[in-house]
């Protein structure tokens, strides 16, 4: 470490090294995404994991340069000269920055997990219908190498092609004149669910929305009390 560094992180350092793991999470998760199907697409806490622990050595090799260096000059600088007014001022601003960041992030949790369970709750009150499949094409995805499969079907009632959720994910792939379940949106006719898919929300997004809530909750309070 720095000389005069007491172990710890403080103000801007933490941010950085926030800054840096939700950089290195999102890049990896795009990476996983670009080229899907593989292990991180699968499993996306693998991405958290990696990048929080790529933060040891990267803080490791920040320590030894003189940008990181200055950082804690200047806040034993700050410390040494501080202004009352200039730093009321200064606390001020960063409150009303941080604290939005640290309320607005303990939503990201409840928000997701019920939004994720709409599609559930949805197939569970029903009432399930049978639909005739009348395509299957595949949609190029220029910006991966994985290949989109849309599956139309003929919406019950009135037989307008819509595209079906979770289509793709009905095994076997259905072909053009099966029937399969599914269910319409009352509120949307414009969205039907294949009834046959498990809508179920994964276990790894109850923890990836418990991290990211943490480490916005950590980014607000930082910028706010830090």
């Amino acid at each position: 470490m720095s000389e005069g560094d007491d172990g710890n992180l403080h103000g801007w350092q933490l941010v950085i090294l926030l800054v840096f793991f939700n950089l290195v999470a999102g890049l990896l998760y795009l990476a996983s995404w670009l080229t899907r199907p593989n292990f991180l697409y699968d499993g996306p806490m693998l991405c958290a994991a990696i990048a929080g622990g790529l933060c040891y050595p990267a803080r490791w090799l920040v320590e030894r340069a003189d940008w990181w260096k200055r950082l804690e000059i200047r806040r034993v600088e700050r410390a040494a000269n501080a202004h009352p007014v200039r730093d009321r001022v200064l606390r001020g601003l960063r409150i009303v920055v941080g604290l939005p960041i640290a309320v607005g992030s303990l939503a990201i949790l409840p928000v997701g997990i019920s939004s994720a369970r709409d599609d559930q709750r949805l197939v569970a009150a029903g009432p399930v219908q049978s639909a005739e499949v009348v395509s299957v094409a595949v949609e190029e995805d220029r910006w991966s190498t994985y290949d989109d499969m849309i599956v139309k079907v003929a919406r019950p009632g009135d037989g307008v092609p819509v595209e079906l959720s979770g289509g793709d994910e009905l095994d076997p792939l259905p072909r053009v004149g099966d029937r399969v379940n599914v269910v319409v949106d009352p509120s949307d006719p414009s969205y039907v669910l294949a009834a046959g898919v498990d809508w179920r929300t994964p276990w790894w997004a109850y923890l990836l929305g418990v991290v990211l809530t943490l480490l916005m909750l950590g980014l607000g309070l930082t910028i706010a009390f830090g």
